[in-house]
């Protein structure tokens, strides 16, 4: 006969498992970042969207995944709204940057190079 206590603990206890473990799924994907919108998304949003960044600077949040070899760049105004986000994906070769390279040279402006060796 099956004790019926018993067997609410244990489906209890096995549901407490998959909640935890739910839980620390990384939030730094690839649909998670284009979930962030220039000039748009906070630092709240961010937060919420990737989790909480790796290094903190002024400007900026920086999120690493040595193992995935992976680098999130995100920098934000000073009132918190983000205006440049980069997903760096060395695996893939995937490299997206929200900011454009510059059109017009003649105000001494520079063009960054990227170039990506496999």
């Amino acid at each position: 006969m099956i004790d019926m206590r018993r067997m609410g603990a244990v489906l209890l206890t096995g549901m407490g498992f998959v909640f935890v473990l739910g839980g620390c799924a990384d939030k730094l994907t690839r649909a998670h970042y284009d979930m962030i919108v220039v000039n748009t998304s906070d630092k709240l949003d961010v937060d919420k969207t990737l989790g909480k960044p790796d290094t903190v600077l002024d400007d900026q949040w920086h999120y690493e995944r040595v193992d995935k070899h992976l680098n999130v760049f995100i920098q934000f105004n000073e009132e918190g709204v983000v205006t440049r986000k980069q997903w760096v994906d060395a695996v893939s070769t995937e490299w997206d940057d929200t900011e454009p390279a510059p059109q017009d040279r003649s105000q001494g402006e520079s063009t960054t190079v990227r170039k990506i060796v496999e």
